[in-house]
């Protein structure tokens, strides 16, 4: 693997008044024409407004769920990946959650409203599922909402659902199996049917036995952990979390497969298939983690050194254009731009330096070159496109083609870059 740094000509002016970063990146680990990037707090906060507003215009707040987008997004509403609080609610509320407390820093109270209205509609409940993490990654909204407002109400159904899965934890084993039987009576495949939707049974899922529940579930625990001084959830988490990355990371590669299904499976080129926004969701999954891991949490520095190879490994691959390809290592195979994959990344290389984990110098350029990327594939009328469908592997990908769980990654990536911003403002006014 070649050094990540390897090409990278990084020079930042930082001018107080205006919280500017101007910068020059040249070429990466591939060959591209050098770009200058302006990045200003101003810009952030107009690009993302853009592209919330956007996506709230197809919210029907009567129904507490977005309408006129499911055949757009390729979503079926009789779908259990549609549930207005399953995981792609849930992916949108976290990115969504953060730049709302950005924005009411601004004075900007509209979009938290929005959130705390949407919380208090659904009762602070959950998809169906309860050992599932795509059915309460939603938790982390409520936890959010709970840490602003100090309403109990409002984690009560967590605690209970969390403290049900301690009183009888899974112990289902971690390979990946999709459970298919015919009915005797009309010949059909069944299902779990909830609420006037399908979902497919997959054992294993009672557990964190792909790689997108790594975003989904260990974030909720921990936090949680957090907010009631309960290590018993902390403990649960941890253990297993180093479960499923027994199981998926790939010490070769530094990177982590989306399930076991994918161990054998190879690309054209003969590389692994890693999926980029697989791999993605544990990038920003750890990402938020560690901001949830005390300083002196003896397991910390595992899961920091896991953390900065899976972010060296990914500069790496990263394109000309600042986007990861949906297939990680075969770029070649489905040669799109793909947002999702790259926003979950992008954030977690913000978060990782914000944190102090990941050296700025190293990997700014990286972060500045997706967000750029990620800028290029908004519409003039705030759609972000170029996002892979529901899907558990590398696919082709539309310009047109968009997902609020893309959204909720961009807020969290332009989020974090407004940190970064408000911290280089604050070291230049302590010199002063």
């Amino acid at each position: 693997m070649s050094n990540a740094t390897a090409g990278f000509i990084f020079v930042c002016r930082k001018i107080r008044a205006a919280s500017i970063i101007s910068l020059l990146v040249v070429g990466g680990c591939h060959s591209a024409p050098a770009q200058t990037i302006n990045l200003n707090q101003a810009n952030l906060i107009e690009t993302m407004e853009t592209v919330s507003d956007w996506q709230w215009k197809q919210f029907d707040a009567n129904l507490n769920q977005f309408v006129g987008y499911d055949e757009s997004a390729h979503m079926s509403p009789s779908s259990g990946d549609s549930h207005p609080q399953g995981w792609v609610y849930a992916a949108f509320y976290v990115g969504m959650a953060r730049y709302a407390r950005l924005a009411q820093e601004s004075g900007n109270d509209e979009h938290l409203e929005r959130l705390k209205r949407i919380a208090k509609r659904s009762g602070y409940l959950f998809a169906p599922r309860i050992y599932n993490a795509d059915d309460y990654a939603i938790g982390q909204l409520y936890l959010d909402l709970y840490e602003k407002y100090q309403d109990p109400a409002m984690i009560t159904p967590l605690q209970v659902i969390f403290d049900q899965i301690l009183n009888s934890p899974p112990t289902v084993d971690l390979r990946f199996e999709r459970v298919t039987q015919k009915s005797q009576f009309t010949g059909e495949l069944m299902a779990d049917y909830f609420d006037g939707r399908d979902f497919s049974y997959v054992p294993c899922k009672n557990r964190w036995c792909w790689a997108d529940a790594l975003f989904m579930g260990p974030p909720v625990w921990f936090h949680l952990a957090n907010v009631t001084g309960d290590k018993r959830y902390r403990d649960f988490a941890n253990q297993e979390f180093w479960e499923t990355v027994d199981l998926l990371w790939d010490e070769e590669d530094h990177l982590f497969f989306r399930d076991t299904r994918f161990f054998d499976k190879r690309e054209p080129n003969g590389e692994k298939v890693i999926w980029a926004r697989g791999v993605g969701w544990v990038a920003a999954g750890l990402a938020r983690i560690l901001e949830q891991l005390p300083a002196d949490y003896p397991e910390r520095p595992r899961y920091e050194d896991i953390f900065k190879k899976l972010m060296a490994r990914l500069a790496g691959a990263q394109q000309p254009d600042g986007f990861w390809r949906p297939s990680v290592l075969a770029p070649e195979t489905q040669p799109y731009k793909e947002t999702s994959g790259t926003a979950l990344m992008a954030f977690a290389f913000a978060s990782g330096i914000n944190q102090g984990v990941l050296d700025k110098n190293t990997y700014m350029p990286v972060l500045l070159s997706a967000w750029q990327g990620l800028k290029s594939a908004i519409q003039p009328d705030g759609k972000l496109g170029w996002v892979q469908q529901i899907a558990a592997s590398p696919e082709s990908v539309d310009e047109d083609d968009s997902q609020i769980y893309a959204v909720g990654a961009f807020l969290l990536t332009g989020t974090e870059l407004y940190r970064l911003l408000e911290e280089d403002k604050a070291r230049e006014q302590a010199h002063d």
